[in-house]
């Protein structure tokens, strides 16, 4: 999955949240347009959307990370001058590197690797929003009851 993507998911589901966690209402005039019952009722299907949007970036990430421990191997393998012949004749590199040190420099600083490491950490952000999205689906129904027992306070019931 390339950066377009992820941020076209992203935004998406930023989207998507923004409009599914609104709900419409007055609060001095004690009135709501939004039935709160209904809005309790959709709180599992909520929470299954935004659920699933989190397992299947989760799986992302750990394809992501198990792929990036393959590269790092073949990365060492030819800094350290150790791989094939085939791939240096196809990308060239000086003389092999014997400190672990000069090693964690070039593979910190390895193209392959960093771009690696960056979509997941994006995708380590998007959980991180996906996982407070579902602790205030998970609190809708405290914030449901609430504005019914507000609602009844203010009517004297």
């Amino acid at each position: 999955m390339n950066f377009d993507k992820l941020h076209h998911l992203f935004e998406k589901i930023k989207s998507d949240w923004k409009t599914d966690s609104y709900v419409e209402h007055e609060f001095r005039n004690k009135s709501y347009s939004a039935d709160l019952g209904k809005i309790s009722l959709e709180i599992p299907f909520l929470h299954n959307k935004y659920l699933n949007h989190y397992t299947d970036l989760s799986q992302v990430k750990t394809s992501l990370e198990f792929g990036l421990r393959k590269i790092i191997k073949e990365k060492r393998e030819y800094y350290g001058g150790e791989a094939d012949a085939k791939t240096y004749a196809e990308k060239p590199f000086g003389s092999s590197i014997k400190t672990s040190e000069k090693m964690r420099v070039y593979l910190d600083a390895d193209e392959e690797i960093i771009n690696i490491e960056a979509k997941v950490k994006y995708i380590e952000m998007i959980l991180n929003y996906l996982d407070h999205v579902l602790k205030q689906i998970s609190a809708r129904n405290y914030h449901v009851k609430n504005a019914i027992e507000w609602e009844r306070f203010i009517n004297g019931t």
